[in-house]
């Protein structure tokens, strides 16, 4: 019987593989600032997620309502607008009030009680440079835009934690040399359950829902 003889690679046959492997490196460079503002994407989400949850915190442990607000804003001496999202709360409980059977009295009441209210704001929270809040959906196939000197867009927690109905946030990384799906993530805040988390691409609510939380 012969002995079968395997023959291995030369030294000038690595080489060859070496500089084929490293021909195709240079014809397709891996882009480390693609990879950069992907994390820097999930990182905006999470940090979303985290401020949806502090709000309904807060409202719990306060046991009053508490407001999460994306806008826009200047800094002192600053000519540029920032997006990004702050808190709004009070040390006043919601206006209970009673006007008998009479609806005009009732409402007088009620906005006195308002006018009595006073509103305290955090700072704002800045997205990072790239990444944009490019849409708020209260209501499925519905968004509102972030204006620059607008008003805020505010989402109610009740002060026992809860939201009226579901809340989507996109946010986009500009910087990602690739299609709006793919730079894209959409936050969900659950209208049932009152917790949030985040979808990669253009996310939508469910189902159409009442939208008296989503405002000012």
């Amino acid at each position: 019987m012969g002995h079968r003889h395997e023959r291995g690679f030369t030294l000038l046959e690595l080489m060859a593989v070496v500089l084929i492997m490293g021909t195709i490196l240079l014809l397709v460079p891996i882009n480390l600032d693609s990879v950069g503002a992907e994390g820097k994407l999930k990182n905006s989400a999470n940090s979303l997620v985290a401020a949806f949850n502090g709000a309904r915190e807060r409202a719990v442990l306060d046991s009053y309502e508490v407001w999460l607000e994306f806008g826009s804003y200047q800094e002192e001496d600053a000519d540029d607008w920032r997006q990004g999202w702050r808190f709004k709360f009070t040390s006043l409980p919601p206006p209970e009030v009673t006007g008998g059977d009479d609806p005009n009295e009732r409402d007088r009441k009620r906005a006195d009680r308002a006018r009595e209210r006073e509103w305290l704001y955090t700072g704002w929270h800045a997205t990072p440079s790239g990444v944009e809040i490019v849409g708020v959906s209260a209501q499925k196939g519905s968004w509102n835009k972030v204006q620059d000197s607008g008003k805020p867009i505010g989402i109610r927690f009740l002060a026992d934690g809860t939201v009226e109905n579901g809340v989507a946030i996109r946010i986009e990384n500009t910087d990602m040399p690739v299609s709006r799906e793919y730079r894209t993530i959409t936050v969900m805040l659950n209208g049932l359950t009152s917790e949030a988390n985040w979808v990669e691409g253009l996310g939508e609510l469910s189902e159409s829902l009442p939208a008296s939380n989503f405002g000012n």
